[in-house]
């Protein structure tokens, strides 16, 4: 697997548009509440895109420069990663590439059927996002779709795979910059029936059939 960074407006507004439907939480994005100052809470597309020129114009926005920055700040990181999350989820990525790209919003949102997610600009974070979205991938492949065959609710499925990252605090610290990942509020309860299940044993199967009971 291979990661690869692009900016595209289109896929700017998209991920601004999908952020505001977030089932996970519903407070608005410093970004989102800039822009419902400007134009209101209509998220329509030419509204968006819009407001992203008037602040690619007021920030000097550079894409390829973020992209150096974003993928340079990566790299250094990508091989310990993979090898890692290979081993924990017993599994190499189906896809050969996925596409890093980058938005204006906090939020980011992701899209694992055609292999994308977003990362903020200028973000000095950017690895935890990256580290982060990539586990809902692994997550999905390994685990989510049997899951859901099975009968789980999708309701279920978003709490586990949200959950689930908090095994970067346990087996990632090291690459997340003194940052933790401490997800949303209403899956703290899970968050740490995960760190209590993952000390009494390592194995990603065990720990799925658990959270699922």
């Amino acid at each position: 697997m291979k990661l690869q960074f692009a900016y595209d407006i289109d896929k700017d507004i998209e991920n601004f548009i999908k952020g505001t439907r977030s089932i996970n939480s519903k407070k608005p994005t410093k970004f989102q509440l800039a822009f419902s100052e400007k134009y209101g809470d209509n998220f329509e597309a030419e509204k968006v895109k819009a407001f992203i020129e008037e602040r690619n114009k007021e920030i000097g926005f550079d894409a390829q420069k973020e992209i150096i920055v974003a993928e340079k700040r990566w790299r250094m990181i990508e091989p310990t990663f993979i090898e890692r999350v290979e081993k924990i989820f017993g599994i190499s990525y189906p896809a050969f590439l996925i596409t890093a790209y980058l938005t204006h919003n906090e939020r980011c949102t992701y899209n694992i059927g055609q292999n994308y997610f977003f990362v903020k600009i200028g973000s000095e974070s950017s690895n935890n996002t990256i580290m982060h979205e990539l586990f809902h991938f692994y997550t999905w492949h390994a685990f989510g779709k049997r899951l859901l065959d099975e009968g789980l609710l999708r309701s279920a499925y978003n709490e586990i795979k949200e959950s689930l990252t908090e095994l970067l605090n346990l087996e990632f610290s090291d690459l997340l910059n003194g940052k933790p990942d401490t997800g949303y509020i209403r899956h703290q309860e899970m968050r740490t029936k995960i760190r209590a299940l993952w000390g009494r044993q390592k194995d990603i199967s065990f720990l799925i059939k658990e959270l699922v009971k």
